[in-house]
């Protein structure tokens, strides 16, 4: 069966790839002030050399993240049924990954985020679009 995906679909798909874009942006933000990431490095008594890895890690897992919602997201809108699972997956490995260091505002927009899709993920009307297909 083909055609438009119901907007149940559209929308899970649309959350998802902002939470990827999100998670981009938040991550050229760190980039962006990296100078001051080391400065606040020098006065807690650390070495400002770890910011660059540790935003080059931070970055990897922001792609990561990224690659992972947009692939699924996009299979999803396609039908695909086990993409729901593969996003769900996703997703608690999101939450696993920002919740266990402590919170902060950034995390609690992704939490909603996540929140949201998976809601609209598993809505009934998002099982009836794959089912069909």
């Amino acid at each position: 069966m083909t055609g438009q995906p119901p907007a149940v679909v559209r929308g899970a798909v649309g959350v998802w790839f902002a939470l990827g874009a999100f998670g981009l942006l938040t991550n050229i933000y760190l980039w962006l002030r990296r100078g001051s990431l080391e400065e606040s490095a020098v006065r807690a008594g650390d070495d400002p050399a770890n910011v660059t890895g540790l935003l080059s890690q931070l970055t990897v897992v922001a792609i990561g993240f990224a690659l992972g919602y947009g692939l699924f997201g996009w299979l999803l809108k396609l039908g695909r049924r086990w993409a729901r699972g593969v996003l769900t997956g996703v997703a608690v490995l999101h939450v696993l990954w920002i919740v266990l260091p402590g919170a902060s505002a950034v995390n609690l927009v992704t939490l909603l985020l996540i929140a949201v899709g998976l809601a609209l993920t598993w809505l009934p009307g998002t099982a009836q679009w794959v089912k069909q297909h």
